[in-house]
């Protein structure tokens, strides 16, 4: 059955030994790249839609289920089918920014049912009708102190797909995804003639008969190589899947993938996302191994038993990297931070960088260097919109895989991590005109508790960054403009102005949630009051808030903020650009490459746009038209919709910049920015101006490749 079949003329229950929705975060990313990779193996901008019939097919497994007119019971397979539901109600919004009606009408017959004179969602669950109703309604939606842990865990879900759900497929690939994603992807059904029989089913599904996994057929093939004698082997196997299975279910193979990519994998991006080994690796890993034996170095049945010692070993780091990642630990807080942001493959690196013979302080030690080169290049990504999402970040640490391997040396890891920053082509420069849009608040969010929480520690408080990063949010983004046009028109002239300085980082603070819902709405003048009993970040816009502070004033000194960290009588424009200074000075401080040993000056170094672009193979960036003359450079672009006009820049580097000045690597970006949506098909939406004549970018581009120019 398509997902189409699959969502069509169905009202779906749960029966009642079903456990109801457990996905995390993780489980969620994990779908939506499995769908990017394989639908963006097949699209090409230049495709027809009829093309996408022809596209690869992706299959997502079985589900069973039984009914009983006119509802269907899920027996097994709810969390898939529950999570591609909230995808297809996000997809809908996406679809309905772009215009695109009758699609979005399409989804929205498969979201909801219609039968017997009555709507209802498709997974017919009273509890979630509420919060599906304004899950993507809203840039920020929150749910009540009551609600249950599987609520929780849905709104987590929804916070993923509206936070991290890839560009690529936001853009002009979002009507062709679509189409794949319900006629391309399938799922197999199983029916069961009654209740009982579902049961039966379900029992031996996920109990009885489970078919052998990677695991077990890579222990059977290493124990088969080592001989009858395995000298206490197979316990070392059992002790090391059973400690790490007290992590996750899924951290066993998750480990063993990460380690066979760190220490033995060719890394060569050959493709797009990964090499040829990780994308096997990253599959049924044990046929990869046996594959490999020359490379991993087996050749003796000692050989294979030492493998089984370094699993066991390695085990041990990566379990503490696990629980670092999961608990906020100020030892190893970048650690933290990166599975904050979605970067699953950071201990691929630090795997590679770790001899078995490290003691404990010298793991700790390379771990963290890594983990701070990832969060650097995490931070300096997103001021400069480039792409930061969990693929991008992955490709990057998998990146850094071949050069660390062996187990270098403190100094040498220092030396190599400060080359590696000195090579990136964009510092924090990017933060002029960075502020909050439509699909950034997780980002943003971030960059706030860390420039919240370094000032607080600084200024000896508490460490209270897991508060500030905790899913459910006790801390909130504080606008200091109130949502009131009327009140900066004269300064702002227009609307679009006024959002573009409201939603600027230095006009934002995180705030306990509480007390931002209590006076948000006030004027700047009525709260700042109430912002000097907050976090440093929010009172010093106090005029007394550095008296009898010594600590701060301190803090202010050492790191020569006078002009930056000060009060003003009143927030205006001018306020808002030395608070957006100060925040990317404290940027500058924070992921100070000085722990790598690098003090180089701070300004990028000439671009390597091969590092940058991280465009697939078939793209055509806007940088190679200018470059073969085809769009001029500084070129004007216009965009129009529903009667508004819309200006923007090409700038020498390729980058857009809109009227009010922020600029976007790519042409969606800067079109969801000026048309404040969550969707915009960047090159069928800017027109060029050129000699009186508005072109069409995506026809400037088409016409391009006919001529085999680009």
């Amino acid at each position: 059955m398509t997902i189409e079949d699959v969502f069509t003329g169905h009202r779906y229950r749960l029966d009642s030994y079903q456990r109801d929705y457990t996905w995390g975060r993780d489980d969620v990313r994990r779908l939506i790249d499995d769908l990017r990779n394989k639908f963006m193996a097949n699209w090409r901008f230049e495709h027809d839609r009829e093309e996408v019939a022809s596209y690869q097919p992706y299959f997502l497994g079985p589900y069973v289920y039984h009914e009983a007119a006119p509802v269907t019971y899920l027996v097994d397979g709810q969390q898939r089918i529950t999570t591609l539901h909230l995808m297809l109600i996000y997809l809908r919004e996406l679809l309905r920014a772009q215009d695109l009606e009758d699609q979005a009408a399409r989804l929205s017959s498969l979201i909801l049912s219609h039968k017997f004179g009555k709507s209802v969602y498709t997974l017919d669950i009273p509890e979630r009708d509420q919060f599906l109703e304004v899950a993507f309604q809203e840039t920020e939606f929150t749910l009540p102190d009551n609600s249950s842990a599987a609520l929780r865990r849905l709104w987590e879900a929804a916070l993923v797909l509206q936070e991290e759900f890839p560009e690529e497929l936001r853009s002009d690939a979002l009507p062709y995804f679509v189409d794949w994603l319900l006629d391309g992807v399938s799922m197999v059904g199983i029916r069961a003639a009654t209740p009982e029989q579902g049961w039966e089913i379900y029992e031996s599904m996920n109990d009885r008969g489970v078919r052998l996994g990677p695991i077990d057929l890579l222990k059977s093939f290493l124990l088969s190589k080592i001989g009858p004698e395995t000298a206490g082997a197979d316990n070392i196997w059992r002790q090391m899947v059973s400690g790490l299975a007290g992590i996750d279910v899924n951290a066993p193979s998750d480990f063993i993938k990460t380690f066979l990519i760190g220490r033995y994998a060719d890394v060569n991006m050959d493709s797009i996302d990964s090499s040829p080994d990780v994308q096997r690796i990253n599959g049924p890993f044990h046929t990869w191994v046996k594959d490999s034996v020359g490379q991993i170095g087996l050749v003796r049945p000692q050989d294979y038993r030492s493998l089984i010692d370094d699993l066991s070993a390695y085990a041990q780091r990566y379990r503490t990297l696990a629980a670092a990642a999961h608990t906020y630990n100020s030892e190893l807080k970048s650690v933290f931070f990166n599975a904050y942001n979605g970067i699953t493959s950071q201990a691929a690196p630090i795997l590679a960088a770790v001899d078995p013979q490290d003691d404990s302080s010298t793991f700790k030690t390379k771990a963290k260097l890594i983990a701070d080169y990832l969060d650097l290049v995490f931070a300096r990504r997103i001021v400069n919109d480039l792409p930061s999402s969990s693929i991008h970040l992955d490709r990057e640490a998998v990146r850094l895989v071949e050069r660390l391997r062996d187990g270098v040396s403190i100094d040498k890891l220092r030396a190599i991590l400060a080359e590696e920053v000195a090579a990136l082509d964009y510092d924090f420069t990017g933060m002029k005109t960075y502020g909050l849009r439509s699909n950034n608040s997780r980002q943003v969010r971030y960059l706030l508790a860390r420039l919240t929480g370094f000032v607080e520690t600084a200024c000896e408080r508490g460490d209270e960054m897991d508060r500030y990063l905790d899913a459910q949010r006790p801390f909130e983004i504080e606008h200091i403009w109130a949502n009131h046009f009327e009140r900066y028109q004269p300064e702002t002239g227009t609307r679009a102005v006024f959002d573009s300085y409201r939603n600027r980082l230095g006009a934002l603070l995180l705030l306990k949630k509480s007390d931002n819902a209590s006076y948000q709405d006030l004027p700047f003048e009525g709260k700042v009051g109430f912002y000097q009993r907050q976090n440093h970040l929010a009172g010093s816009l106090h005029v007394s808030h550095r008296e009898r502070n010594s600590a701060f004033n301190k803090f202010v000194k050492t790191h020569r903020l006078d002009r930056l960290l000060r009060p003003f009588p009143k927030f205006d424009r001018k306020a808002i650009g030395t608070r957006q200074d100060l925040y990317q000075r404290l940027c500058e401080l924070i992921w100070s490459p000085t722990v790598f040993g690098n003090r180089l000056a701070a300004s990028p170094q000439s671009a390597d746009r091969s590092r940058t672009r991280t465009r697939a193979r078939y793209d055509v960036a806007i940088t190679d038209l200018i470059a073969k003359g085809v769009l001029p450079t500084n070129a004007t672009l216009i965009g129009r919709r529903r009667g508004d006009l819309y200006q923007a820049e090409i700038l020498d580097d390729g980058r857009i910049q809109v009227a009010s000045g922020e600029t976007f690597r790519s042409l969606s970006a800067a079109g969801e920015f000026v048309l404040q949506t969550k969707s915009c098909p960047g090159w069928n939406f800017w027109h060029a101006q050129l000699n009186d004549r508005e072109v069409r970018l995506a026809d400037i581009r088409r016409k391009a490749l006919e001529r085999g120019i680009v």
